[in-house]
């Protein structure tokens, strides 16, 4: 994985599901990290984690990738020799049964182990790049962690052209996803959707397997209470469709709410912001709470009321929507944001398309509340059932332990059997 399972964030939360349903399983996982983000995220101490070498730019730039056939920027980002050397003596040392690999871009180490391996693509990367294409994006933000600190660097990839390199890469990882699709032991995708899109494509099954959401705490609802005008916007704006959707807020949505005649409204966004970012998201109707660890986050997601979620593509499931259910708040997204779900608008949740959409949802939520509250709580208690029947960690252990009954038939579940996970953050 490329950070340890400490970090926060939607993948991580996929990352923890797939451990802690591994172990839960009655199986033991050791967890791999390659490389990992400039300021080190803390290692997991519940979970046996291996820091492994970084790839270097100069390996990234020279021909190793290339004679190992990987074509896709994504995948020669994390690709070394040297790496894979160590993943194999690892297999060797805990005397490994299986490999799963977190996405398209640690999936070769997987499939050079020496073990039966799975591949998680947690979503389609060659449908994102797509999408992004007609995006006001350079290439520095699209490698996220992965971006050159030095300043020379950085203003070379903002003179990139963004466009056709997201072209050529989506067809190469949209060539790479069949391949594993058809040569991995399995694959899956957090998404029902996309699993049924890359299984349609390729002929072979394709899992679904989203994350597991739990939480400690859950907003108690009581009526007559005012009206919380703050929308809870968990995510990090390192991430590009994070920081998008903030900037739609602040472009689009929130004026037409006070174009409708609707006041007051905050968008409080939790999570880390770059300061090349900053600018570009200060607003009066946006107030930056910071970064939380995930306990503390919840404590501070059930003091609101409501959660937005202005998703403008269809990328995956969106994990804070599902998280909000549970906490027991009233979650608001756009049909994309809600995709793969199978929830409907004022059922689960309420949907808008553009600002006056959201206009008349929270015009709504406005009603309801001088009415007494009740209908919110109702809707809350409804999005709150259907994510704990739809993403319960109980139903992920039993999927996961048929994944590795899968990889390694006949595996005694309270035996010594072990799982390298290779991927986006891990733990035991």
């Amino acid at each position: 994985m490329t950070r340890p399972l400490a970090g926060a964030g939607g993948r991580g939360l996929v990352l923890r599901t797939i451990v802690d349903s591994i172990t839960g399983a009655g199986h033991e996982v050791v967890c791999a990290v390659v490389g990992g983000p400039a300021d080190p995220v803390p290692v997991d101490r519940s979970v046996a984690t291996h820091r492994l070498p970084d790839v270097r730019w100069w390996e990234v730039l020279g021909p190793a990738a290339a004679r190992r056939g990987l074509r896709s920027g994504n995948e020669r980002l994390y690709w070394s020799p040297r790496v894979a050397a160590e993943v194999r003596r690892l297999v060797e040392v805990e005397r490994i049964d299986a490999v799963v690999a977190d996405g398209v871009r640690l999936a070769p180490y997987a499939e050079d182990s020496g073990r039966p391996w799975f591949v998680d693509l947690d979503d389609l990367l060659s449908d994102r790049y797509d999408l992004w294409r007609s995006r006001a994006m350079d290439l520095h933000q699209l490698l996220g962690h992965r971006r050159p600190t030095s300043r020379l660097a950085a203003e070379v990839l903002r003179r990139v052209p963004v466009g056709r390199v997201l072209a050529l890469e989506a067809r190469r990882l949209r060539e790479r996803e069949d391949v594993l699709a058809r040569t991995a032991h399995g694959t899956s995708l957090v998404s029902p959707t996309e699993a049924a899109r890359l299984a349609e494509r390729v002929g072979v099954e394709v899992q679904a397997l989203p994350m597991a959401v739990t939480a400690q705490v859950r907003r108690q609802w009581t009526g007559g209470a005012p009206l919380d005008r703050r929308l809870a916007f968990p995510g990090s704006l390192t991430a590009f469709a994070n920081e998008e959707a903030v900037r739609w807020w602040i472009d689009e949505l929130e004026p037409a709410l006070r174009a409708h005649g609707l006041q007051g409204w905050e968008l409080h966004v939790f999570g880390e912001v770059p300061d090349a970012v900053r600018a570009r998201v200060g607003a009066p109707s946006v107030v930056l709470r910071g970064a939380f660890d995930r306990e503390r986050l919840h404590t501070e997601l059930v003091q609101h009321s409501f959660l937005l979620a202005p998703q403008r593509e269809a990328l995956g499931l969106t994990v804070k929507v599902v998280e909000a259910a549970v906490l027991g708040l009233v979650p608001l997204t756009t049909p994309q944001g809600a995709s793969g779900m199978g929830v409907a608008h004022g059922d689960q949740m309420l949907l808008f398309r553009d600002g006056d959409g959201l206009a008349r949802a929270l015009g709504t939520l406005e009603r309801w509340a001088a009415e007494g509250g009740s209908q919110t709580a109702e809707l809350a208690g409804r999005a709150h059932a259907w994510a704990r029947s739809s993403f319960a960690a109980e139903v992920l252990t039993r999927r996961w332990g048929a994944v590795v009954e899968g990889l390694v038939p006949g595996a005694a579940a309270s035996g010594p059997q072990s799982g390298v996970q290779v991927g986006e953050r891990g733990s035991r």
